[in-house]
């Protein structure tokens, strides 16, 4: 990815619980353990939502963050 990329992207504040914070950090040193690069957790965000967005993820009616965690797994188990 060339700057001219990145000069498109905006800043999204996210907040998430410590324990999330660091499974992200633990998934990019992984790869650098196993001979890659370190992933970044901006790289492993962007991934997550291009995957989503992949996904025929019906979120109608939608209120709480557990619900929605459902939806994307049953998303996953249909998708071919």
């Amino acid at each position: 990815m060339d700057l001219e990329d990145k000069a498109n992207y905006f800043r999204v504040p996210i907040t998430m619980p410590a324990d999330m914070v660091e499974f992200l950090e633990k998934m990019g040193m992984r790869s650098k353990r196993t001979g890659g690069k370190k992933i970044p957790n901006t790289m492993i965000v962007r991934s997550a939502v291009r995957v989503l967005g992949k996904l025929d993820l019906n979120v109608d009616g939608v209120q709480t963050e557990e619900e929605l965690d459902e939806r994307i797994l049953d998303a996953c188990r249909r998708y071919k």
